[in-house]
């Protein structure tokens, strides 16, 4: 059997959220200096450094900490020990701590804080699993007050958030020395194709067709890529383009109560006449109210009889015209040429055809002994056709 190597290097994992962190004491490089003397005091030396930068400590799927993981966590890995600068570098969710460091215990891996060293032994772990709680509880009130500061700069007509709405740029603006908060002001090419769009929308064309044209006129998304049906719908159903921008709307995935949502006024780019016959428009449109066309009448022979000359299937034509007696026909054809035995009309045999050509249910191509005649062939034959008599084909007259 062969042996699993020993578990004998340092690694340290360092993590800023955002850029305004990095520029303080929690910086990429001072983490990185703290963990090395730190290994340096215990006799180690840090053999990679796992750096992730802009991730949030909430964050269960950060790249660079799967990679850590998956690394610390295979059979064959030689990591011993893991060094933070402090517990709420690795994460700042007690649950997901919790079960990954049990993970990386039962594989024979620590987790190493610079600013807390826990011992080994019950005591030891419940401080760590209370600063764990604490660092998911100094979280959450972060996020408490990021929301109200938001909500604050969203009432005095400034935009907190990063992307703005298509036709729309963020714009810094220093409203006192030192503090600068972002407005939004038009992109006027963006403007330009939001018109564009809509007079196309309103003017009858569908949202496929608006994407085509667009990209046609040369067009691109704000990455650079084609115009699509989907990304035309969401461009219309933006109500910002009227000249509010709704801020707060969701807490996560979820929709928030409307009475909770915000309001900021912009310089619009469509009138509210113009985008509320968009959404009629789309409404009216949507295939659900608007189905296509019906399906055809139910094709009563289908898959059931066989030419006994040519042994090709018989087929249900129609001329496009939904007609009850009379107008369809079956036909027995090849790939190649037509049969001799000719079209059989299904008006031959009345409104509800009963005269049936031998079935094929049950049986192979030309073999003359159905697979289960208990169970297969249940009609009476009562004598021969008198409606689809030709040469080409055994007919037989059964009663349903």
């Amino acid at each position: 059997m062969r042996q699993r190597p020993e578990r004998t290097e340092w690694v340290a994992y360092v993590r800023v959220s955002t850029a305004e962190q990095a520029e303080r004491e929690l910086s990429l490089p001072a983490q990185q200096k703290a963990i090395r003397e730190f290994a340096v005091r215990h006799g180690a030396t840090i053999a990679q450094e796992y750096i992730e930068a802009g991730a949030s400590g909430t964050d269960r799927r950060r790249p660079v900490l799967q990679r850590l993981l998956g690394d610390a966590l295979k059979p064959t890995s030689t990591i011993s020990t893991i060094v933070v600068h402090h517990t709420s570098r690795f994460t700042r969710d007690a649950t997901h701590a919790r079960v990954m460091k049990a993970k990386l215990r039962k594989a024979g891996v620590r987790v190493m804080s610079v600013l807390q060293e826990f011992t080994d032994d019950p005591v030891g772990k419940l401080m760590e699993g209370f600063f764990e709680c604490i660092d998911q509880y100094e979280s959450e009130l972060n996020g408490l007050r990021t929301s109200a500061a938001m909500r604050e700069a969203v009432r005095q007509g400034h935009w907190p958030g990063a992307r703005a709405p298509y036709g729309y740029r963020s714009v810094p603006v220093e409203v006192h020395p030192g503090v600068v908060h972002h407005r939004l002001v038009l992109e006027p090419a963006e403007a330009e194709l939001v018109r564009e769009a809509f007079e196309l929308y309103v003017g009858q064309s569908g949202a496929k067709s608006v994407a085509r044209t667009l990209n046609q006129r040369g067009y691109r998304t704000r990455a650079g890529a084609l115009w699509s049906k989907n990304l035309v719908m969401l461009l219309l159903e933006e109500e910002a383009l009227t000249g509010t921008v709704w801020w707060g709307r969701r807490k996560g995935r979820a929709l928030r109560p409307k009475e909770e949502w915000m309001s900021l006024k912009v310089e619009p780019i469509i009138d509210t006449e113009t985008w509320a016959l968009a959404q009629q428009l789309r409404g009216e449109r949507e295939p659900k109210r608007t189905p296509g066309r019906a399906p055809t009448r139910p094709k009563l022979l289908k898959g059931l009889a066989w030419c006994g000359k040519c042994g090709a299937s018989y087929q249900y034509e129609t001329g496009g015209k939904t007609v009850i007696n009379g107008h369809y026909t079956y036909g027995s054809t090849t790939v190649e040429t037509s049969c001799a035995s000719g079209r059989k009309r299904a008006a031959d045999s009345g409104s509800r055809p009963r005269r049936w050509m031998r079935p094929s249910w049950g049986r192979s191509r030309g073999s003359s002994a159905p697979r289960n005649a208990g169970e297969i062939w249940r009609a009476a034959v009562v004598g021969p056709s008198t409606g689809f008599s030709t040469p080409g084909a055994r007919l037989f007259a059964a009663r349903r």
